[in-house]
């Protein structure tokens, strides 16, 4: 299996889901649990309930100079798959998990305002850094939980990017070289800071993505696509013994958390037309009607959207997309469209789908367009036919979203 695909630094994401078919997406707990716990219905359960990491006492909250203290707690780790953007095969979806009481560093290591943070360190250099002033390097989760803050947000400052507030959307390699302290806003809910916006910070754990056990996790850091790597959610895979002007780390205190992230990557072809797709497009022929039906108001009768094509679409790993296409039948002439959107419920037609999230819906004329692949399992072209003449039109998945180009003649 290839490494990961965003294994990059500056250039990250510049390309850059209930998922359908998803295969087993765990949240491991260390051997002073013994088991491990599989989502369900996106929420973290052992025996009915939502589990814990561990049940030890809390921590003083202010007995660390220089650190904050993030208090026990949920975590939605990764992203919702109805929230965008989303990295499908890196994150996942939303899952709850509790978490004992730690502390973080404020401030990327030395933890000193105005320092230029470490860079150039190994994982294993970074935890010797760490163990030399009492402290270990943090998990995975605990980073993700400290920057989220108390309302799980995507961002340090909220749900909404504000790339001036840590700095984001430059490389990391040159933000990593500014003094820290000086993005005050750049703060979590705990009060971690600059979380992003500098170097990338080394935790402690495997990846854990597709069984790949051999590169660590790097979290925080910049990229020209500020969007994508400047949430709380996003990831780096690296070899652990990788050293980099972009990569440092901040350090944490009190007992480790075990869980950890164990995300198995479901790889499908990239489309398939599909009958059984067909009899998921159910729950969009309001939507559909609605768009398309009757637009031409002086049209004797009133006929049915109806769905002429139907296609499973799997852009990357972990994501499951309905493509189809149809026709309102009105007179003179029909009105055509093309849907993009995800199943919200069901398993790949097994259970009852209820609901449908349209990621994008285009009009394609007086025909019901095809679909074919464009190069690329996450580029896909249709064929349009409109009163000047038959078009083509490519559209892309990207993190979550559909981007359409331009019509081509």
């Amino acid at each position: 299996m290839r490494p990961p695909r965003r294994a990059r630094v500056d250039d990250l994401h510049t390309v850059k889901g209930a998922v359908l078919g998803l295969g087993a997406i765990l949240l491991s707990v260390g051997c002073n649990r013994g088991e491990s716990h599989a989502t369900k219905g996106g929420a973290l359960t052992h025996g009915g309930a939502a589990a814990s990491s561990s049940a030890t006492a809390p921590l003083p909250a202010a007995n660390r100079p220089g650190m904050a203290y993030v208090p026990p707690g949920t975590l939605l780790v990764g992203t919702a798959v109805d929230r965008t953007p989303r990295v499908a095969e890196e994150e996942l979806p939303g899952t709850k998990v509790d978490l004992d009481g730690f502390y973080i560093d404020v401030l990327p290591f030395p933890d000193e305002p105005g320092a230029i943070a470490t860079t150039n360190v190994s994982r294993d250099d970074a935890v010797a850094m760490c163990t030399s002033k009492g402290k270990r390097l943090c998990t995975e989760l605990e980073w993700e939980r400290a920057c989220k803050g108390p309302a799980n947000t995507t961002y340090e400052d909220g749900d909404v990017f504000h790339p001036a507030t840590c700095g984001l959307g430059a490389s990391a390699d040159l933000s990593a070289k500014r003094p820290t302290g000086e993005l005050a806003a750049c703060t979590s809910g705990f009060g971690m800071r600059e979380s992003h916006g500098g170097a990338w910070e080394w935790t402690a754990e495997a990846w854990g993505r597709g069984g790949r056990k051999d590169l660590g996790v790097l979290k925080g850091g910049n990229a020209v696509a500020g969007e994508i790597a400047g949430r709380c959610a996003n990831s780096l895979a690296r070899p652990p013994t990788s050293k980099s002007p972009s990569m440092g780390f901040r350090c944490c205190a009190g007992p480790a958390n075990a869980a950890k992230v164990e995300l198995a990557v479901k790889l499908s072809p990239p489309l398939e037309r599909s009958m059984k797709t067909a009899e998921l497009t159910a729950p969009w022929l309001p939507f559909a009607n609605a768009t398309w039906h009757a637009k031409d108001p002086s049209a004797a009768g009133s006929a049915t959207f109806e769905f002429v094509h139907a296609f499973t679409w799997h852009p990357v790993g972990n994501e499951t997309l309905i493509v189809a296409s149809g026709c309102a039948r009105d007179t003179p002439r029909a009105h055509c469209g093309l849907l993009v959107g995800r199943a919200l419920d069901g398993d790949d037609g097994d259970a009852a789908v209820t609901s449908v999230r349209v990621l994008t819906h285009v009009d394609t004329g007086y025909e019901a367009a095809e679909v074919a692949e464009a190069g690329e399992a996450k580029h896909l072209r249709f064929k349009g036919l409109d009163a000047t003449s038959a078009y083509l039109r490519d559209f892309t998945y990207a993190y979550g979203r559909i981007d359409l180009a331009e019509v081509r003649r």
